[in-house]
């Protein structure tokens, strides 16, 4: 077939669809560091970066003016490069603290945290403590993580305050004057409760607040935490990156700290972590009656005053933080992004990716009001396996008018059994390709890398209060196989610039939980429901986005189908949803199923709404396990599918007859698509994302199924219209495989240098290098072998194949490159040349043979296998035929 090349806007990818990454600074940099450093990501095809100071740097370098002038430099820079800025708006995470500047000199702003505990009274008293109070979830950070959220290292209470007392049962407050502290100290306080008029074993409960006197986190329920923030660390950022695109938030959250006495008394573990508190809420409606309730209570009403609480709080928090640094680059012409805790980041389950918090009393939960205050959307992802971050995100911008988002992809050690900081050094450049294609996929516009490193972060200074090698390792720009990158990173930037345009084929909404998971007084089903929904759609080829209940209204429905912002469609999924916020909510619903739209349902039979609790819908029992049976038998045959799961297949409709379509065997083993047949015919066109030009095109009969076969791995993007053009088209018999009549093992003769200096030494090629002799050798590792008095086969196509590889491959024969890999295995069509053979393999590891083991005798370095695997040969059947049909068409 012919090619052409594409338009410029494919071949040449604007910044917004190339790879965008964090610029770890574990130090502050040299001015040569940095030049070299923008130089080496405008190489690798990248499109935007973001500076974050990380945990080894001093705190007294964050925001100095060496600091803010490396910054001015890093910007001038990248613009000569023509490189895109945004500014990361941390020291580390967690935004809104500053690295410590916001609450300096503003103590007022530390964070303030509500506590509770229950009793029983005794003689008309009881007395009460508040101790042990602890924040587990930053242990994986060790001490360094304990010192840079609390002065001192150590979390220290002050300014105790009595909120509240009730007693449980009777949903009734006790008097401010039958309370009273007897001791309060930095680590907690007694109090005494005195109620002579209610019987002995009656039970009460108090509430109690108190500022963390030595946190650097902030409390985001107050306006001036943002306004303080936005001029201490938002204004000098701004100067130094005078033409950065937007400021990035991350991770806003709340302490989550847990203590003795939380989960005492008869009511369940309603809430998880402590509140953030000022006064303000009890002004909202948050008062002791609600508190008891939200804490202790166990009816639906408690359940419904519950949803109140975190409602309130939620939009507290949104407005006060969110909303005033949204309104602080508004005035200043800088977009605002970042994203907020994920609790299902590496997952489905909505619930399922970081434990032991509860993500209620973080800013986070309310995801679709989060986004309204951002410019544009991203979300978190977490280690190398399909999740649900993508698809969320591309519907929350969505529903707010936007299309697409940013995944910020990091690695943690969780994934491979090590833990979190460690990371992942022995990441494949293929298994990074392959995620970003999911992303990209899923709707991500960009994938964001955590991270790049500085060039001596591989080399620990002891003074550090954190190792940079295993800060969520890898440092993408050390591993050996960075030089490779550049072709893998313009692959997905031309696959992103492809599905810019159209809209995506989704009919299915998925209704996002919302108030089902704030009324939750434990772990609710709904997680695990909406993750089973959303990871079974995606891979049977639905197409789906996810909605919350405040996009549906009267005026959304219309003969059978949603008509919303973020798309139409005919089917809505209700994910073990028992409660919604509004009543009317379940009259839409059920105008949406009689006049003809799906609705599908999980889990309990019965839904209700949050204060009328006697309105309600019913539908049948389904279980996790009958979900796919539920898919399969509501949902026809996609378009276009893989044989078997999962389906990695993205529809983009640009008019009523042209359709584009990405398509991805997201598998080691080569599979086959099938086409469905149409009643009129069709043209393909195959844009390839690779090299950045088309095929001819291919002529699709009417009624007829084209089938295409798909390599490990393989991407292949198409554009499928309709066509009346005279254009011949037949049929042709399908082959599997061309007959194999000549194969050579290349078993004997290799040789092997870990540098092109050294002297060549033999080497087996059925086993890598990692088991002889080089076990701590990350770099290139250089094969050669001499083939003299080479018999070829007279006027045969013949094919090097590499059937196993542990790396990146370059394939030189007699001194020139003909071809390179990134996969598992490889094939390169051979010169034709009677001459003798010189065959050079260039093959790049990772980086973990040299920095595990001086981590963790434990992992051996032959762990992590390097090169050739198995013994190449060369034969002459590489050539396959798939297609049933193959068209006749003029060359473009």
């Amino acid at each position: 077939m012919s090619t052409t090349a594409l338009p410029d806007w494919f071949q040449k990818p604007e910044n917004r669809f190339r790879t965008a990454a964090f610029w770890f600074w574990h130090h502050l940099p040299t001015p040569q560091m940095c030049r070299e450093a923008i130089a080496d990501m405008k190489r690798a095809g990248l499109g935007c970066i973001l500076v974050q100071a990380r945990l080894a740097m001093p705190l007294s370098d964050y925001l100095s003016p060496n600091y803010l002038a490396l910054c001015r430099l890093v910007s001038d820079l990248a613009e000569e490069h023509g490189l895109s800025i945004e500014i990361y708006d941390e020291y580390g995470w967690m935004s809104g603290h500053g690295g410590g500047l916001t609450v300096q000199g503003a103590d007022h702003l530390r964070e303030r945290h509500l506590f509770w505990t229950t009793g029983i009274l005794q003689n008309g008293q009881t007395i009460l403590q508040i101790s042990g109070i602890d924040a587990t979830f930053l242990d994986f950070l060790g001490p360094a993580g304990r010192r840079w959220t609390h002065e001192g290292g150590k979390a220290r209470w002050g300014l105790w305050q009595i909120v509240a007392g009730g007693v449980i049962p009777s949903r009734t407050l006790l008097q401010p004057s039958q309370i009273r502290f007897l001791e309060t100290s930095d680590s907690g306080c007694t109090v005494q409760i005195i109620a002579p008029d209610l019987p002995d074993e009656t039970p009460v409960a108090l509430f109690v607040a108190a500022t963390c006197l030595t946190s650097r986190l902030v409390n985001y329920l107050l306006p001036e935490t943002a306004e303080r923030f936005s001029n201490r660390v938002y204004a000098p950022l701004r100067a130094a990156f005078p033409k950065a695109e937007a400021f990035f938030f991350d991770h806003p959250y709340a302490g989550f700290y847990t203590w003795n006495g939380q989960n005492s008394g008869s009511g369940p573990d309603a809430i998880h972590n402590s509140l953030l508190w000022d006064d303000s809420l009890i002004d909202a409606g948050i008062n002791g009656i609600v508190l008891l309730d939200a804490v202790y209570g166990t009816d639906p009403q408690a359940a419904s005053r519950r949803a109140y609480l975190f409602e309130t709080y939620a939009r507290q928090m949104h407005h006060a933080f969110f909303g005033t640094l949204r309104r602080w680059c508004d005035t200043h012409d800088i977009g605002l992004t970042g994203h907020e805790l994920l609790p299902h980041v590496g997952g489905w389950n909505l619930l399922g990716g970081l434990d032991g918090i509860d993500a209620r009393v973080s800013p986070g939960v309310d995801y679709f009001d989060i986004d309204t205050f951002k410019t544009q959307t991203v979300t978190d992802a977490a280690d190398y396996s399909t999740q649900l971050s993508a698809i969320l995100g591309d519907s929350l911008a969505r529903a707010h008018g936007r299309t697409r988002c940013t995944v910020e992809q990091y690695s943690t050690g969780r994934e491979v059994g090590r833990p979190s900081l460690h990371g992942q050094w022995d990441l494949s450049l293929s298994r990074l390709r392959a995620q970003m294609i999911r992303h990209i996929l899923q709707g991500a516009r960009r994938v964001l890398l955590h991270a790049l490193f500085l060039p001596d972060a591989i080399h620990p200074n002891p003074s550090h209060q954190s190792d940079p090698r295993f800060d969520f390792a890898p440092g993408f720009n050390l591993q050996p196989w960075w030089e490779d990158a550049p072709d893998v990173l313009e692959e997905v930037a031309r696959l992103s610039a492809f599905l810019e345009d159209g809209t995506p084929i989704r009919s299915v909404a998925l209704l996002y939980p919302l108030e089902e998971l704030r009324e939750s007084s434990s772990t609710p089903d709904c997680a695990a429901h909406f993750g089973f929904w959303a990871e079974a759609l995606m891979d049977a080829g639905v197409g789906y986005t996810v909605i919350d209940e405040k996009q549906i209204s009267e005026e959304t429905v219309c003969n059978g189908w949603l008509h919303l912002v973020s798309g139409q469609f005919d089917t809505l999924i209700l994910p073990d949803v028992t409660v919604v916020r509004d009543p009317q909510t379940l009259s839409i619903l059920e105008k949406f199923s009689h006049t003809g739209g799906r609705l599908l349902r999980s889990g309990k039979a019965i839904t209700t709404s949050r204060n009328d609790r006697t309105r309600w819908i019913e539908g049948p029992v389904i279980t996790t396990s009958e979900i796919t049976r539920l898919i399969k038998e509501n949902f026809p045959p996609p378009l276009l599918s893989i044989e078997g799961q999962p389906q990695r297949i993205t529809l983009q409709r640009l008019t009523p007859s042209l359709l584009r379509i990405a398509i991805f065997n997201d598998s080691d083993q080569e599979r086959t698509a099938r086409l469905a047949p149409a009643p009129r015919e069709r043209i393909l066109l195959e844009w390839r994302c690779n090299t950045g030009v088309a095929m001819s095109p291919v002529c699709v009969p009417a009624n007829t199924t084209f089938t295409l076969s798909l390599m490990p791995r393989q991407l292949s993007t198409f554009e499928l219209s309709v066509t009346t053009a005279e254009i011949h088209c037949f049929p042709m018999e399908d082959k599997a495989c061309l007959p194999t009549s000549y194969k050579k093992m290349l078993k004997d003769g290799w040789l092997f240098q870990p540098d092109p200096e050294s002297r060549p030494v033999p080497i087996a090629v059925e086993c890598g290098w990692e088991q002889q002799g080089f076990e701590y050798f990350s770099g290139t590792g250089i094969y050669t072998l001499h083939l003299s008095n080479f018999n070829r086969p007279y006027k045969e196509t013949l094919h090097l194949v590499l059937p196993k590889i542990a790396g990146t491959v370059k394939c030189f024969i007699n001194g020139l490159q003909i071809g390179k890999s990134i996969e598992h295995s490889a094939s390169f069509l051979l010169p034709s040349s009677d001459q003798d053979l010189k065959i050079t393999l260039h093959i790049r590891n990772t980086a973990a043979n040299t920095l595990y083991p001086t981590m963790d005798s434990s992992l051996s370095p032959t762990t992590f296998l390097s090169g050739l695997l198995a013994p190449p040969y060369i034969w002459d059947g590489i050539a396959q035929i798939k297609q049933m049909v193959r068209c006749r068409a003029p060359p473009l």
